[in-house]
């Protein structure tokens, strides 16, 4: 079978959830004497020489220079005979092709690709809410409130510029881009809820949760006898307004003198120099006030995970918004790391309380503050939420199953 990959973008320049599982099905699928795989991966311009608007980095692999914006998600690729993207699919006639999203590379481009390749089954994996929701797709008023439904008159509160007629009008136009697809792949149950809401059909909503390379647990972290705590907590992931990393620092700030002295917490991410400086010196104020126990790495690979969980107890997320199908919550499975997220979304759906890790309420540091004490006084919680830990997805097991929706 062959197949067609298209990604917003490509895990060489960007650390993103969405692209390293894109990638790692475009891996997986090459790795199969009965399967190959092409990679079109959504970049910058600027990376791209010349003027065709396409580059190859490596074999079966591409860069394509669009950037379709949330409002309207109008691609800006160029079509049409003799241009770089038409040959491409011309020479792949693909059996597949599957958009591993479709915020950046525009929903009209799928429109596109299914005239040059008629005969090709479209599948879509959803992510965030891009479609549904014009604040990024995060489904977060402009006020800073969660968004629980889409109505084309609480968007245009949000974005008073635009008249409901027109926020409904680019509904019905997404949706006619969409009538393309032949299957769309959801990695939560929460996030297929959602687009159903929003009017896809639910038959036409397989959910499946994305897949990671093979691995194997590593054993719990050896503790002090004298005190046998399980006190060290890390955060793993891109550093966004979203990712409520503000939340996890001020719930540890507001530690006890006593806890303040047993815990430790390792934020490795990116992204934090990218911030607004109203966002950005809040969060280093608190690192450097805190800095005897609040380690700032930086960036990581993923290739570094089982080293850096290796000395630590409990993966801690804050993320304020209705985060559909983390990666980072698989990965801590792979690597038998308990979790710590909020009580919304496909975080909730993940991580139940007791089988994989907990929960706090979502937004509220005190919660946090006050959950992070039960888990350090109580190692027992620990060896509960280890034992009860689901499996995660290997992209083996996950590929296994997405061929037979390809097939269906």
């Amino acid at each position: 079978m062959q197949v067609m990959i298209f990604s917003h973008a490509h895990p060489q320049f960007s650390k993103g959830g969405g692209e390293i599982a894109a990638y790692n099905l475009h891996s997986g699928l090459n790795s199969s004497k009965e399967h190959s795989s092409v990679f079109v991966a959504r970049a910058d311009a600027a990376l791209i020489p010349g003027d065709s608007g396409m580059a190859r980095i490596a074999p079966n692999e591409y860069l394509l220079s669009t950037d379709a914006g949330v409002q309207n998600l109008f691609t800006d690729v160029r079509v049409g005979a003799d241009t770089a993207l038409d040959e491409l699919i011309k020479s792949v006639n693909p059996d597949i092709v599957h958009f591993h999203h479709y915020w950046m590379l525009g929903v009209d481009l799928i429109q596109h690709v299914k005239r040059k390749a008629p005969r090709a089954k479209i599948f879509v994996t959803l992510h965030e809410f891009v479609a549904v929701c014009l604040n990024n797709g995060q489904m977060v008023k402009i006020n800073g409130n969660l968004c629980h439904q889409y109505s084309p008159r609480d968007c245009s509160l949000c974005f008073p510029a635009l008249q409901p007629d027109a926020i409904f009008a680019r509904e019905q136009y997404i949706k006619s881009c969409f009538s393309a697809v032949t299957q769309f792949i959801a990695p939560s149950q929460f996030l297929k809820d959602r687009y159903v809401k929003w009017g896809i059909a639910e038959s036409k909503i397989t959910v499946l949760e994305n897949g990671l390379a093979a691995g194997e647990r590593i054993p719990p972290r050896a503790i002090d006898p004298a005190s046998g705590k399980r006190n060290r907590f890390a955060y793993f992931g891109q550093i966004t307004p979203y990712k409520g990393v503000d939340v996890v620092l001020r719930a540890f700030d507001a530690l006890p003198k006593t806890a303040r002295k047993e815990v430790s917490l390792h934020i490795y991410g990116s992204g934090l120099e990218a911030l607004e400086k109203s966002v950005r010196e809040p969060i280093e104020a608190l690192i450097e006030k805190n800095s005897r126990y609040i380690k700032f790495h930086g960036a990581y690979d993923s290739s570094e995970l089982p080293m850096l969980m290796r000395d630590i107890d409990w993966v801690i997320m804050g993320s304020i918004w209705w985060e559909n199908s983390p990666l980072v919550i698989q990965e801590a499975f792979k690597y038998g790391r308990p979790m710590l997220t909020p009580d919304i979304g496909g975080m909730a759906e993940k991580v139940k309380p007791g089988e994989g890790g907990y929960n706090f309420r979502a937004r509220d540091d005190v919660s946090l503050r006050d959950m992070v004490l039960k888990l350090m006084n109580d190692p027992l919680l620990f060896d509960e939420a280890l034992q009860k830990m689901p499996r995660f997805m290997d992209i083996a097991t996950h590929i296994k199953l997405l061929l037979k929706e390809y097939r269906a």
